[in-house]
């Protein structure tokens, strides 16, 4: 399951729509708070969450997840349409998306995630 956040529910379904109709499941949560809620009960595979929020911000919600070893290889995606979102080197999420972005931006950062973490999971699995 790929796990959206953002609290604009209309980019979140838009969001949902298009990645359930190229075969994925997806959940949605309106917060960060309410991500970390929804994380805990149905384990997704990626969190793909907006950068500007009220109360948790999508890096504060990446962090947690990275600090977290239960979380902590969860591959976060985060996507932005403000220049206000921190980005850099010291930030804590695995891919960033400008809005707006094209579905093929989206589906190819999804893909390419969901690929790494696997990658990743399967050298894990071998050590």
């Amino acid at each position: 399951m790929i796990l959206i956040v953002d609290d604009d529910m209309g980019m979140a379904e838009t969001c949902a729509m298009l990645l359930e109709t190229h075969g994925f499941e997806v959940g949605i949560a309106a917060s960060g708070a309410q991500a970390l809620a929804r994380i805990r009960q149905a384990a997704p595979e990626l969190v793909i969450t907006d950068c500007v929020m009220p109360g948790m911000s999508g890096p504060e919600l990446s962090a947690r997840l990275k600090a977290d070893p239960l979380t902590a290889r969860l591959p976060v995606l985060l996507m932005s349409g403000s220049l206000r979102c921190e980005v850099g080197k010291n930030a804590s999420y695995d891919g960033f998306l400008r809005k707006p972005f094209l579905a093929e931006n989206l589906l190819a950062e999804v893909s390419s995630l969901l690929a790494a973490a696997r990658t990743a999971d399967d050298r894990y699995a071998k050590v």
